[in-house]
């Protein structure tokens, strides 16, 4: 009985210390988590202002704390948040050194592309990355890429579709069959979520239109509508 006893007793402890383990472990991992997201709240607030003309100032500083919360925490939403960033800092005034807005893009840049190693199922990302390799003058066969994956991350993304469509309109020359089919295949949705914005479109990039009547190939009463709609705008526009 004493031994029985005995044994009950060990196997409690073992049990208890098991426990003790696990709590230290989850806490070892919960606390960087915790410290970073205060490091990101000063940063989370700049980026919900960023239409009120915020200073150079506090973006720096909103840049610094998230390179505090990164060093606790590698997460992708704050890569992405700090590449925002640099684009907000990038904005705030026009008469910056060609060298200064120049590095602040490589920076965004490289924020992008180190978020989206964390999580490559990011649309807007995609995009962006499409976006600040152009200003960067990089490859069109790099730009291209990016948006392809955008494509690929996320078709219906109703406040990305229009830009998107938009900006890739540039390169349809350079796509290949497979990005061809892609920009097509985006007209039927922006048709659905955006019908004003896609006219507008048209009637502004007159040579886009034979490539909206084809991705309208199989839904006529559609085309048949778009089509008055654009005569109905450009007259209106003239």
């Amino acid at each position: 009985m004493p031994m029985q006893k005995a044994s009950t007793l060990r196997g409690e402890r073992m049990a208890a210390g098991f426990g003790v383990v696990v709590c230290c472990g989850l806490l070892m991992l919960a606390v960087p988590r915790f410290i970073a997201s205060l490091y990101a709240l000063y940063p989370e607030s700049a980026l919900k202002q960023t239409d009120k003309n915020l200073s150079p100032e506090i973006y720096e500083k909103s840049i610094s704390h998230l390179n505090q919360a990164l060093a606790w925490y590698d997460k992708a939403e704050y890569w992405q948040s700090q590449a925002l960033l640099y684009l907000s800092l990038l904005n705030t005034s026009t008469l910056q050194p060609l060298e200064k807005r120049q590095e602040l893009l490589k920076q965004a840049h490289a924020s992008i592309i180190q978020g989206l190693e964390l999580s490559p199922v990011d649309p807007y990302a995609w995009f962006r990355l499409a976006a600040v390799g152009k200003m960067l003058k990089l490859p069109s066969e790099k730009i291209i890429n990016a948006l392809r994956l955008s494509f690929y991350a996320g078709r219906v993304e109703p406040e990305l579709l229009m830009p998107r469509l938009s900006f890739s309109f540039d390169y349809y020359n350079e796509f290949n069959e497979e990005m061809q089919g892609l920009w097509q295949k985006q007209i039927p949705v922006v048709w659905t979520f955006q019908a004003a914005k896609l006219v507008e479109f048209v009637a502004l990039h007159p040579q886009s239109k034979p490539l909206v009547e084809e991705a309208f190939a199989y839904s006529p009463d559609d085309w048949k509508k778009f089509s008055l709609d654009l005569e109905i705008f450009i007259q209106k526009n003239p």
